[in-house]
């Protein structure tokens, strides 16, 4: 019996070695202890800096730190706004100088580290906030935006308790997935590409933070390289965030891409939900270098191991509905976006090679149709026009023949929608 068991204990030594070896490797991967030792230093008062704080200001614009930080009608900055997620809900927190419920007593080494490291003194942070992608912000604009964060008006906001299912309620328990997803990487410029570029990278993939939407996300949530900028449904929301790269922008030249980012609409259409929002608070205030520098970069990625959802177009049968798809179309769209699906310019968006008609994904174009739309109001485009809602008009059945003709008329050859996708896109949320 003895015997046995040492048989035993010695077989399983070198499995438990190896996973014990794995674990240590994962967890220096996510730089080890670093992460946790979170600097405890006396906050100290320095002159203001007018220049550094409105530069400050540009960054925490175009980086949409008040969308995710400033309740719908509350302070700025105070926190409080409400991110579901698919394990329960977390709310932002306060960033104003409140000594007692902000940053008042922080100091700048701590916010560095927060911002890099995801660690605060009350803990991990949980992945919503784009810790990873702001570890490559270079120190002269966090130093800015903790300039600027001083300067709004302190406002006493205590942090609402998030509401978290278990074990995710537990914020250790974001070590382990740390431990498989969270690499920090410094940024570091590319010697053989132009200054442009190199700034619209750091734009993108730090301050920006664009691929928190617009990625494929892995198990969990996380967001592996082979899915960056490949396109995905952004969890929770119910919109889906195409690719940024060359092939789904093929249609922009650089100056109509910057353009389009600052003022939120284009020839080539116009941006709604969540992208409407990005641009109203924050890439409107884009300086005209900087967008010209982020359309310079996306316009120069290709996604090779996800090729995006928009260019498959294999052959399919319109069906039966062709005819009462164009007659319904004819009634209800023809009027803006034309009988020949190219709108008006800069008035009504084009539907021909528009990403939410050529998407494999309907989920734009479904619920487009069925709640309307409004693309943000710009310096650039001070008087949008808005798409209204067809849900109280429409039936199931009038949805899908609109959207099959279409979809299939100009482009996307997919699968054809059913009344079941139109009636499980009614649940969707509205936020």
């Amino acid at each position: 019996m003895k015997l046995r068991r040492g048989i035993f204990f010695a077989a399983l030594a070198p499995i438990v070695l190896i996973l014990v070896g794995i674990g240590g490797l994962l967890f220096l991967l996510q730089r080890g202890f670093a992460p946790m030792q979170v600097p405890r230093i006396a906050a100290v008062t320095t002159p203001i800096n007018a220049d550094v704080v409105e530069h400050g200001r540009y960054l925490s614009r175009i980086g949409n730190c008040g969308i995710c930080h400033t309740t719908r009608g509350g302070a700025a900055f105070a926190g409080g706004r409400a991110f579901d997620t698919p394990y329960g809900t977390v709310y932002s927190t306060n960033l104003t100088p409140d000594q007692r419920t902000g940053l008042g007593d922080w100091s700048l080494e701590e916010f560095r580290h927060v911002l890099r490291n995801g660690v605060s003194r009350h803990g991990f942070l949980y992945p919503v906030f784009p810790f990873e992608n702001f570890s490559k912000l270079v120190d002269a604009d966090i130093d800015a935006l903790f300039a600027y964060l001083r300067s709004v008006p302190s406002v006493d906001a205590p942090a609402r308790a998030n509401a978290l299912e278990f074990p995710e309620s537990r914020r250790g328990a974001i070590l382990l997935w740390r431990m498989f997803n969270y690499r920090p990487q410094k940024f570091i410029a590319d010697a053989a590409q132009s200054a442009a570029w190199n700034r619209g990278r750091y734009l993108v993939d730090a301050l920006g933070h664009c691929a928190f939407c617009h990625s494929t996300r892995g198990p969990l949530a996380s967001l592996p390289a082979s899915g960056y900028l490949a396109g995905g449904v952004i969890p929770v929301q119910g919109w889906y965030a195409p690719a940024l790269d060359d092939t789904s922008l093929t249609r922009f030249s650089i100056d109509e891409l910057a353009e389009f980012l600052r003022a939120g609409t284009s020839t080539h259409g116009a941006a709604y939900g969540p992208m409407a929002e990005v641009v109203l608070n924050g890439l409107q205030y884009l300086t005209a270098e900087d967008a010209i520098a982020t359309a310079t970069y996306l316009k120069s990625i290709r996604v090779a191991k996800n090729p995006p959802a928009e260019i498959r177009k294999t052959e399919h049968d319109l069906g039966m509905n062709a005819g009462d798809g164009l007659a319904l179309y004819e009634k209800n769209c023809a009027d803006c976006h034309g009988k020949d699906g190219r709108g008006k310019e800069n008035i009504y968006p084009p539907l021909r090679d528009a990403v939410s008609v050529l998407a494999s994904d309907p989920t734009n174009a479904l619920r487009l149709v069925l709640y309307g739309g409004v693309a943000p109001t710009t310096e650039l485009n001070p008087r949008p026009y808005s798409m209204p809602p067809f849900a109280q008009q429409l039936s199931s059945t009038d949805v899908v023949a609109i959207l099959n003709y279409v979809r299939q008329q100009w482009g996307n050859r997919s699968a054809p929608l059913t009344p079941a996708d139109v009636v499980r896109m009614q649940g969707i949320v509205l936020d």
